[in-house]
């Protein structure tokens, strides 16, 4: 899989920028979730307790930690930690400890992050200490990636390196086997996106990871056709993640994603989450409509906050400009031919890019192609796509081999069909 290598890196100050942006975001996000959470009556899913807010506000600021060396990032650190450590070690959350020693781990994660920064408290670590030694506290039955979260964060505390119960849960992870990257659900993908970010200690350690690093991020390639396609860009952004998490070369495909993202945000002056309805929040007004805008918008933001502190580190920043391989472009005519005009803002950013460019950019366009005509169930093009990419040499990436084997289920779904119909005709 081709980095794209560029001689110039992303402008530092303009990912500082950003982090800073996500990081003042964070400080509104603790005044107004951190006691009571959020309720949207009208859409539950949307609902969350301060335990959420708490424990990905002190995710974020343990990620950006790695650019403390930037003053201005340094200084935002300091104030949302000040803003957290009242809530991360209040009475409620030693109470929810108390009744709840198989989250304990769950309820302590922002005291954790805090202490990694350097606000350490002796007191709170005794009673997390006795909750965790309490009898039940085993007694919850976790999927491999809320088991491996929690490994993660005992690693933090305790300081012990992944051992052979890292490596078991990581085997029965998505992160072990090719993800259904066609018709899987939001939840596998982040599985796969938040079990990097465990696996990497979010950059501060060597990627600790089940498959090679490189059979990984072509999966996270195509992942990435999905759901720039679909501008769902709270995932978009954490599967991007994944190249400047393990300290990979930028893709060619990772890289224009980071160009869609940056874009969209200047356009909308916060990445925008998917959950938030325009048509309601223009309906509400003064703290509602505030209280609405954060609370289903919020995370999106934090995503960017965290790619661009991942970017900050030494030699992961993305390229300043796209470079890889050079295909044939006759198939790259052909797959941008294929191309729906109706959705995604990674379409003028598309046309902005010089030919070089978007040349580089065939395998991730043919990945976009393919999802498009599966969407619409358009298994002709798809057959068309496939048979000229195996032309070429461009047939090797997950979405393409899935894609591949749904027209053979499909095939063998239409010849059972048949033959039940001629046997009820028969009969």
């Amino acid at each position: 899989m081709g980095g794209a290598l560029s001689e110039a890196a992303w402008d530092e100050t303009d990912l500082a920028a950003r982090l800073c942006r996500a990081l003042d975001l964070a400080k509104r996000v603790i005044t107004w979730f951190a006691s009571e959470g959020y309720s949207d009556p009208e859409s539950p899913a949307n609902s969350f307790q301060p335990e959420k807010p708490l424990g990905e506000t002190a995710m974020l600021i343990y990620a950006a930690s790695g650019a403390r060396h930037l003053s201005q990032i340094a200084t935002r650190i300091a104030e949302v930690a000040e803003l957290l450590l009242p809530h991360a070690r209040s009475a409620q959350t030693l109470l929810n400890m108390a009744l709840h020693p198989a989250l304990c781990l769950d309820f302590a994660v922002p005291h954790i992050l805090l202490s990694k920064l350097g606000y350490t408290d002796p007191r709170m670590d005794d009673f997390l200490r006795s909750c965790f030694a309490s009898q039940a506290r085993k007694g919850r039955q976790r999927p491999p990636t809320g088991s491996l979260e929690g490994r993660w964060v005992e690693s933090l505390w305790t300081g012990a390196e992944p051992g052979p119960a890292w490596h078991r849960d990581l085997r029965n992870s998505v992160l072990n086997w090719p993800l259904d990257i066609l018709g899987g659900f939001r939840d596998e993908a982040y599985a796969f996106t938040h079990l990097v970010m465990y696996c990497t200690d979010f950059g501060f350690r060597p990627a600790f990871l089940p498959r090679p690093r490189a059979v990984i991020l072509q999966e996270a390639a195509s992942l990435l056709a999905k759901y720039l396609d679909g501008e769902d860009y709270d995932l978009a952004g954490e599967v991007i993640m994944a190249w400047p998490l393990t300290g990979a070369p930028w893709s060619p495909a990772a890289a224009f994603g980071f160009r869609v993202l940056t874009g969209v945000e200047d356009h909308a002056g916060v990445l925008p989450g998917g959950t938030t309805r325009p048509d309601r929040l223009h309906q509400l007004e003064g703290r509602e409509k505030t209280r609405y805008a954060l609370g289903t918008a919020y995370h999106t933001g934090y995503v960017m906050g965290f790619l661009c502190a991942a970017s900050l580190r030494e030699g992961r920043a993305p390229p300043a400009r796209i470079a890889g391989p050079r295909f044939d472009e006759d198939f790259l005519d052909h797959v941008i031919a294929t191309l729906d005009r109706d959705q995604g803002h990674w379409q003028p950013e598309l046309l902005a890019l010089s030919e070089a460019e978007r040349n580089a950019l065939c395998p991730l366009l043919l990945d976009l192609a393919i999802v498009q005509r599966c969407r619409k169930h358009d298994y002709a093009a798809v057959r068309e796509l496939l048979a000229r990419a195996h032309q070429h040499g461009l047939s090797r990436s997950p979405l393409c081999g899935q894609s591949a084997e749904l027209l053979e289920r499909l095939t063998a779904y239409a010849r059972c069909s048949i033959q039940d119909r001629d046997q009820i005709n028969a009969d």
